[in-house]
C-alpha cells in the first residue's frame, strides 16, 4: 500500500494487486465497504489518526486500486469572548463536570471550542456569547495564527484555578 497526503484532509491510496491478494481480493472483488476497511487500515499503518467522517472513491483496474479518501474531522463549536472574565463567568455557569474544550487567543479575543455534541453547554454559553461563524478552516486558522492557551480540559482547568468570581 502506498499512501500520499493531498492537502490537509485528503489522501491518495494505491493498493497493488499484491496488497489485494494479501487480503484475498482482486480489483474486481473490492466493494466499497472493503475499500473503506483497507483505507482505514492504511491510515492506521501510516500513523494517521482518522476521526469523523471518511469518504472514499475507489477506482479498480487490473494494475491495482486507486482510492481517494477525504476525511472530515468531527465538527467543533466555537465561541468568542472579549475578556477572560467573560470566559470564567461562562465556565462557572457550566459548572462541573465541564465539557471538553480548548481555549485559544487570536485576533484580540478568546476562542473556546466544544465538541459538536455538547448541546447543553452550547445553550448555556449562548447566554454569554453567540457561536462563532464556523467556517470550514476556522480550526486550522486558529491553530496557525492563534496561541493555544489550554487544550482538552480548558474549562475544568479554569474552574480549578478560578472557582469563584474575583473581587
Amino acid at each position: 500500500m502506498t499512501i500520499q497526503p493531498i492537502g490537509a484532509a485528503s489522501v491518495a491510496l494505491y493498493l497493488t494487486p499484491d496488497d489485494l491478494r494479501e487480503h484475498g481480493l482482486t480489483p474486481e472483488d473490492l466493494t466499497e465497504e472493503l475499500a473503506l476497511r483497507l483505507t482505514r487500515e492504511a491510515f492506521s499503518q501510516a500513523g494517521i489518526s482518522v476521526e469523523g467522517t471518511l469518504e472514499i472513491e475507489a477506482y479498480p483496474e487490473l494494475c491495482g486500486v486507486l482510492v481517494f479518501a477525504r476525511f472530515q474531522p468531527p465538527r467543533r463549536l466555537w465561541f468568542t469572548f472579549r475578556s477572560l472574565e467573560e470566559v470564567l463567568a461562562a465556565a462557572r455557569a457550566l459548572g462541573n463536570p465541564a465539557p471538553e474544550g480548548d481555549l485559544v487567543w487570536c485576533d484580540g479575543v478568546y476562542w473556546l471550542s466544544l465538541p459538536a455534541d455538547a448541546e447543553r453547554a452550547a445553550c448555556l454559553l449562548s447566554e454569554f456569547t453567540g457561536p462563532a461563524d464556523s467556517s470550514p478552516f476556522l480550526s486550522t486558522r486558529l491553530g496557525e495564527h492563534g496561541s493555544t492557551l489550554l487544550t482538552g480540559e480548558a474549562l475544568a482547568v479554569l474552574l480549578h484555578y478560578f472557582p469563584e468570581k474575583m473581587e
